[in-house]
């Protein structure tokens, strides 16, 4: 026969077992309520530069380069050469004349050289590139900086051009499609002799 004691210990023994279970679903549903929702990891959103394309390559406009000096006869100024009894015109010009053919519809084009530095360097650069055939082209005086050294001396008659050659050894700039020279210094001389300018 059970006892009270008996009784007490299977009382004990289902109050443990009640608050276990009390405990265990407390805490479930603590957890259940406390759990923050479940975080799903997505891919960072792509930069837009991934996206855009390189630039395209900078386009480099063909050129032809054409280059010489201009001197002043028999003056001797800064830069005077004995060899060629003449020194460096600094702000002269010289003209470079194309003339096409039948194709180019006989254009003709006609082109001022950038003023000569304190060494007598002009340059010219042709962008018509389909103009330019160095059989067809010629260098002409064009413009002096001083009465004082204005009559043409080479060529002697401005109507005159001189003919250009391929420089093979200049290094060309980039898109360049070749550098041309006149096989000789364009010069002008004093109009009247021993009248030199100043500089």
């Amino acid at each position: 026969m059970a006892t009270l004691k008996d009784h007490g210990a299977v009382v004990a023994m289902v109050a443990v077992i009640f608050l276990a279970a009390a405990a265990l679903s407390s805490h479930a549903s603590a957890t259940a309520v406390d759990e923050p929702a479940k975080y799903k990891p997505t891919a960072p959103a792509p930069s837009p530069a991934s996206h855009s394309s390189p630039p395209p390559p900078r386009v480099v406009q063909p050129v032809i380069v054409v280059q010489g000096l201009i001197y002043c006869k028999s003056c001797k100024l800064k830069g005077y050469n004995s060899g060629m009894d003449a020194s460096p015109l600094p702000n002269a010009t010289a003209s470079l004349v194309c003339y096409g053919d039948e194709d180019s519809k006989f254009r003709v084009l006609n082109q001022t050289s950038t003023a000569t530095d304190k060494n007598g360097y002009f340059l010219v650069m042709v962008y018509d590139v389909d103009m330019f055939d160095r059989h067809s082209c010629r260098l002409y005086l064009r413009s002096s900086p001083t009465p004082l050294c204005a009559a043409p001396f080479v060529p002697s008659n401005p109507k005159l051009g001189l003919t250009l050659v391929r420089d093979r050894k200049a290094t060309a700039p980039r898109g360049a499609r070749g550098i041309f020279h006149p096989k000789t210094a364009l010069m002008y001389a004093p109009a009247t002799a021993g009248k030199c300018p100043p500089y």
